[in-house]
């Protein structure tokens, strides 16, 4: 296979190691985050927020999600713990019952492997899902390294868990790729020195991807592999 244009552009050749966000990069598990927080708000007396609603807060972790609907919902925000516990119970049980894959992961997966590029896994969601997700859509084997938001002391946009994973095979941050949907993505690639290339179709948090000055803007994970 022909390097890709933009590698070829960056790196010279193909990546010393490209990490990848999880949510909104790879697949679109929106509907399921949803069905959980409606779960708690229901139990806590609240209305329902909805699908629509709840992908414009989901990016920064599901604690600032929690955060984000008890503000919403006008709950105190003591109410945090037992809605988190709530949360997370329900989205254990239905993980993936509306989460699908978006269009050329596993091609864009299967390239990195055929040319030696090592690649992680790294996004805010929680360790205790990330594993079973993959396992789900049968991923998991892709990655060398498999970071939730609570793996490190640090999460993105901290560099930290980018280089935790570049520094471990001694590859140049230069040379490394960070692949999301967010300003929190973005930032996590700048800290890191990493090139970084944003998604069109994940959860933007109301931000102007354009405006970030990202490496490449695309809108769809196959553009990476022309």
């Amino acid at each position: 296979m022909k390097t890709p244009s933009y590698f070829s552009a960056w790196f010279d050749g193909w990546p010393e190691l490209v990490c990848l966000d999880l949510d909104g990069t790879l697949v679109d598990s929106v509907p399921d985050i949803a069905g959980a927080v409606d779960a708690f708000l229901t139990e806590l007396g609240a209305p329902l927020a909805g699908e629509d609603r709840v992908r414009g807060w989901v990016g920064f972790g599901s604690a600032k999600l929690i955060e984000q609907a008890l503000a919403w919902a006008d709950i105190d925000a003591a109410q945090h713990e037992e809605a988190y516990r709530i949360f997370l119970t329900h989205y254990h049980r239905h993980l993936t019952d509306g989460t699908t894959l978006y269009p050329n992961v596993k091609a864009l997966l299967k390239a990195f492997k055929h040319h030696g590029v090592p690649v992680a896994l790294i996004t805010n969601k929680p360790s205790v899902f990330v594993k079973p997700m993959l396992d789900h859509f049968e991923l998991t084997e892709q990655f060398g390294w498999l970071l939730g938001g609570d793996t490190l002391e640090e999460k993105k946009p901290s560099a930290m868990p980018l280089l935790h994973c570049s520094e471990s095979i001694d590859a140049l941050p230069e040379k490394c790729l960070m692949i999301g949907d967010s300003i929190t993505d973005f930032n996590a690639a700048n800290n890191a020195g990493f090139k970084c290339a944003l998604v069109t179709y994940g959860y933007h948090q109301g931000v102007d991807l354009t405006a970030l000055g990202a490496d490449a803007i695309i809108d769809d994970l196959a553009e990476l592999l022309m």
